[in-house]
């Protein structure tokens, strides 16, 4: 399997390092369910890595609602926030962060809103883990535009070319990639539809950790 010596790291947020998709996905259900809709797993599943005000549109589509995006992302940012005591990290993301700390630089890129991204760092005390964070709410696309990506890199003064990016969604992947960056996936469940897109996949970010090369 490939090794990788980047010259940065970036990674995703949620589903990667911290374990929030499940939190997403019932904070997704109440607001649709208060909406008269329903919103399942698979469209849930569909969506992950979009960003919150693409999903909006895509829930106000399939369920049958008018969307006011301001108003809705941030009843979806609040019923979030409300329970951001309730998450828990993935296994080793914190042993990979503190490994790579002051080697590399380190920057994250997540399609959460900027209000989502402190709050979750700071529940882990992970903040000053990172030397850039960058939302999808801060650039003109979300993933599955490369857009959050090139601002990382750009912000780190490090050449898409030399980072590698670590992801769990599809999308998030293809964001990556699109940006030209290596790419390792770490998917939750089957990584079969992975093979395709990352350069590597693998079970966890312990299997991860294991094919970078830190200085």
């Amino acid at each position: 399997m490939s090794r990788f010596s980047p010259r940065a790291l970036i990674f995703d947020m949620d589903g990667l390092l911290v374990d929030s998709e499940p939190l997403w996905h019932e904070v997704e259900r109440a607001f649709a369910r208060a909406r008269g809709g329903e919103w399942t797993d698979a469209m849930a599943l569909a969506c992950t890595g979009q960003g919150i005000g693409r999903i909006v549109h895509i829930m106000g589509e399939q369920i049958g609602f008018p969307v006011d995006e301001a108003r809705d992302v941030a009843e979806l940012e609040d019923r979030f926030l409300a329970h951001v005591e309730s998450l828990s990290l993935k296994p080793f993301a914190r042993a990979f962060l503190e490994e790579a700390r002051g080697r590399l630089p380190i920057g994250l890129a997540s399609s959460s809103p900027r209000r989502l991204i402190d709050a979750s760092l700071k529940r882990f005390g992970l903040t000053d883990h990172f030397d850039v964070t960058v939302s999808g709410q801060e650039v003109p696309r979300a993933k599955p535009w490369p857009d959050v990506y090139l601002r990382a890199a750009e912000r780190l003064s490090v050449g898409a070319e030399g980072c590698l990016a670590l992801e769990d969604s599809k999308n998030g992947v293809r964001a990556a990639k699109a940006a030209g960056m290596a790419v390792i996936a770490v998917p939750e469940g089957d990584g079969a539809a992975f093979v395709e897109l990352a350069d590597v996949v693998v079970r966890s970010l312990e299997e991860a950790r294991a094919l970078v090369r830190l200085p």
